[in-house]
C-alpha cells in the first residue's frame, strides 16, 4: 500500500470515528429525554434473519397457523436500498460485494502438510467470503442459479434413522415443487414430474442467447462425450446445458420478493370483537385484541437468546435480545411460541454459542456460561472453486454477456465426475450420474485475484472456465473469536485437507485446459490460457491453493443428526437440550448438496414450516 493511499485511508477512518461519536452523543441525549418506558413485546414466533429461510418461514407460518403474530429481525437493510443493482442480473458481482449488503467475512490463513508432498508445508490463504446482510439474504445478492443437488444427497440425510425418512428425496421433492413457480414454455411431461408451477419463487430459462464462443464451448463438450442436459434438476444432473435462474421477466426474483412480500399483506386483529390496546400493541392480554401480522425490523443485530432463568434445570428460550436504533431491545415469545434462528451457516452457530450452546472449551475461553455442550460450528462444508482464464484474441468477441441486462454471466453449466487420480476425466466419468464437479463457462473475468488487479474501465476479451468441487470430503469449522456479538467468528475452511478433493479439482482443471486446446476455441478464437505450460501435480497443487475461492455455499455448522452422531438439532430442527428453540437454514444440512444452496435452503424452510405448524397445534 502506497503512503498516499494509507494517509487517505487513515483520514477516512478518523472522519468515520468522529461522526460515530457524534451519533452516540445524539443517542445518549435522546435516551436521557425519553418520556415513555419500554414495553415488553410478545410475539408467537420470533424469526432471527430475513434471508431465504426467514422469508419462506414468515409467509408459511402467518398463513397456515391461525391468529398468530411474527417478528422478523434482519441485521441488514431493506432490499430497496440497493434496488437498482439488486434487480439487475448483470450487476450481480457488484451487489454481492457491496459493503452495506454483505457481512464481509474473511476466513483464516491455514498451514497444513501438502497433499502431493506431505513433507512440505502449504498455505491456504484467508479469502473474502460473501454472505448476504439484507432483506432476502443471499437470494438478494447471489448469482441466481437454481439447482437442487442430487437424489442421493437427500437419501443420505434420510439414512440417519427412521425418523429422518421425512428428509428423503421424495419428501424433499414435494417441498421443492411447492416453493417453485417455473415459467418454462411448453414443458414436457418429464419436466413436469420434477418441477412446480404454482409456488411463489419464480424460476425461468435464460432470456438471451449465448455468445458464439460459449456455443462453441458446448460443441467442444459434446465432442468430448459430455451429454446435453436440458434440466439439471430432473432425472439426472450430469451433462452440459443452460442453467435456470431465480428471475422473473429478466430481473432478479428473491425469496423476499416471493415470500416476505406476500407475508406482509396479511394484517388483521384477533379477536375482532375485543377492543385494541393502543398503548401496548404487542402485549399479552386476554382482555384485548392482538395484531395478526408479520413485523420486520431492519438493522436489528441479534445479541443473544433470552432464557427462562427461573427454570434452573432446563434451557427454555423465552425471547431475544438485539441491538436496534442505537439501543438494546428485548422481545419475548407468547405461550406455545418459538424462537427460530435463520441466520445462515456463520451467524446461526455464532448466535447459539453467544447464548451458551456450543463447544465447552470455546465458550469457556470467551467467558460464556455453558448451557448445553454441542458441536456447534463444526461440520462446516463448502464448495471450493478454482478457475482458468484464457485470453481471446478475436476483438470484441465476448462483449454481449457482459453488457446484457438480464445476464449474470453464468448461464452455461456442466456437471461431471472428476478423476480421483487427478487425470483428465474420460467419457465414463461424463456419463456417471453421481457427478462431483460443477463447471461454468463465462465471458466474464471471474478470477478474484485477476479481477482485483484489473484496471477500471478497461475491457479484456476473456473466456473463464470455472470448476467447483460439489461433493468435498474436507470439512472445516468455525469458532468464536470473542464474546462480542459484533465481531466475526474465526472461519477455518480446511480446503483440500483430504487428498481426494485436491485430485478431483486437479482433474477438472486439466479438462478445462484440454477444452481450451480444442478447435474452434484454439483456432477460430485464438484462445490462450494462463496455464498452457506443462505442470507437475505439485505445480497444480500450488496453483489450486493460490487461486482458491469460494462459491459461498457454507452449510452444516448446526448439523441435523442424532446427538450421538454429532448432531446439534433433531429431525424436526429443534436444538438438543433446549425448549422453544429451532434452527432453520443451510446450517442444519448434515452433508452438502451437489449444487447451489439457495433452492435447498428454501426447501428446508418450507418443510420446517409444516413441522412447526404440527408442533404448535399439538401444544396444550
Amino acid at each position: 500500500m502506497s503512503l498516499d493511499l494509507k494517509t487517505k485511508l487513515d483520514k477516512e477512518l478518523k472522519d468515520d470515528a468522529e461522526i460515530r461519536n457524534l451519533w452516540l452523543e445524539g443517542i445518549h441525549n435522546r435516551d436521557n429525554r425519553q418520556t415513555f418506558k419500554k414495553i415488553n413485546e410478545f410475539y408467537d414466533f420470533i424469526i432471527v434473519g430475513a434471508g431465504t429461510a426467514g422469508c419462506v418461514l414468515a409467509r408459511e407460518l402467518i398463513y397456515n397457523i391461525p391468529n398468530i403474530n411474527i417478528l422478523v429481525l434482519e441485521a441488514g437493510p431493506p432490499n430497496i436500498q440497493v434496488n437498482d443493482i439488486m434487480r439487475s442480473p448483470c450487476a450481480y458481482p457488484s451487489v454481492s460485494r457491496t459493503i452495506e449488503t454483505n457481512w464481509g467475512y474473511y476466513t483464516e490463513n491455514q498451514k497444513m502438510p501438502g497433499i502431493v508432498d506431505p513433507t512440505k508445508e502449504v498455505l491456504n490463504k484467508g479469502i473474502y467470503y460473501s454472505r448476504g446482510k439484507i432483506i432476502g439474504g443471499c437470494s438478494t445478492v447471489n448469482a441466481m442459479i437454481y439447482t437442487r443437488g442430487q437424489k442421493a444427497d437427500y437419501d443420505l440425510w434420510a439414512a440417519q434413522g427412521p425418523e429422518y425418512k421425512i428428509w428423503d428425496y421424495d419428501h424433499c421433492l414435494e417441498a421443492y415443487k411447492a416453493v417453485e413457480n417455473n415459467t418454462r414454455k411448453s414443458p414436457d411431461e418429464e419436466f413436469k414430474k420434477y418441477h412446480g408451477f404454482n409456488g411463489l419463487l419464480y424460476v425461468q430459462d435464460g432470456q438471451n442467447d449465448f455468445d458464439d464462443i460459449i456455443k462453441d464451448v458446448i460443441k467442444v463438450a459434446k465432442n468430448l462425450g459430455i451429454p446435453y442436459n436440458n434440466d439439471f434438476n430432473g432425472v439426472r444432473q450430469n451433462g452440459v446445458g443452460r442453467y435456470q435462474h431465480t428471475m422473473k421477466d429478466g430481473k432478479r426474483f428473491s425469496l423476499a420478493d416471493g415470500y416476505l412480500t406476500d407475508a406482509l399483506k396479511k394484517v388483521e386483529t384477533y379477536p375482532p370483537s375485543k377492543p385494541f390496546d393502543i398503548g401496548s400493541p404487542h402485549g399479552l392480554s386476554d382482555d384485548a385484541a392482538k395484531f395478526v401480522a408479520v413485523n420486520v425490523k431492519s438493522f436489528a443485530h441479534m445479541l443473544n437468546i433470552i432464557w427462562d432463568e427461573e427454570k434452573k434445570d432446563e434451557n427454555v428460550a423465552i425471547g431475544v435480545k438485539y441491538f436496534y436504533d442505537g439501543r438494546v431491545h428485548e422481545s419475548f415469545i407468547a405461550p406455545k411460541g418459538e424462537v427460530i434462528i435463520c441466520g445462515g451457516a456463520f451467524n446461526s452457530p455464532q448466535i447459539l454459542m453467544l447464548s451458551g450452546i456450543g463447544p465447552k472449551n470455546n465458550l469457556e475461553e470467551n467467558n460464556i456460561k455453558v448451557r448445553k455442550e454441542l458441536p456447534v460450528g463444526r461440520n462446516l462444508f463448502d464448495h471450493p472453486t478454482c478457475c482458468i482464464t484464457a485470453k481471446v484474441s478475436v476483438p470484441n468477441s465476448t462483449s454481449t454477456s457482459q453488457l446484457h441486462y438480464s445476464s449474470s454471466g453464468l448461464e452455461l453449466g456442466m456437471f461431471y465426475k472428476g478423476d480421483i487420480k487427478g487425470k483428465v476425466p474420460s467419457k465414463e466419468h461424463f456419463l456417471d450420474e453421481r457427478p462431483d464437479i460443477q463447471f461454468h463457462a463465462s465471458t466474464n473475468l471471474l478470477d478474484p485475484v485477476a479481477r482485483a488487479n484489473a484496471k477500471s474501465g478497461k475491457k479484456n476479451d476473456v473466456l473463464t472456465l470455472v470448476s467447483t468441487l460439489n461433493l468435498p470430503s474436507s470439512v472445516g469449522h468455525l469458532e468464536l473469536r470473542s464474546s462480542n456479538p459484533f465481531i466475526h467468528p474465526k472461519i477455518f475452511l480446511n480446503y483440500y485437507e483430504k487428498p481426494d478433493d485436491l485430485y478431483l479439482m486437479m482433474s477438472s482443471l486439466k479438462l478445462s485446459r484440454e477444452i481450451f486446446k480444442q478447435p474452434p476455441l484454439s483456432t477460430v478464437w485464438g484462445v490462450e490460457s494462463d496455464v498452457d505450460k506443462e505442470m507437475s501435480d505439485e505445480d497444480w497443487e500450488h496453483y489450486i491453493r493460490k487461486k482458491a475461492f469460494t462459491s459461498s455455499h457454507a452449510c452444516g455448522t448446526v448439523k441435523m443428526a442424532p446427538e450421538s452422531q454429532g448432531g446439534c438439532v433433531n429431525h424436526r430442527l429443534q436444538v438438543y437440550g433446549t425448549k422453544n428453540l429451532r434452527v432453520v437454514d443451510a446450517s442444519i444440512f448434515p452433508t452438502i448438496p451437489a449444487g447451489n444452496l439457495n433452492a435447498p435452503t428454501a426447501m428446508v424452510a418450507w418443510k420446517a414450516s409444516r413441522l412447526i405448524e404440527e408442533d404448535y397445534k399439538n401444544k396444550a
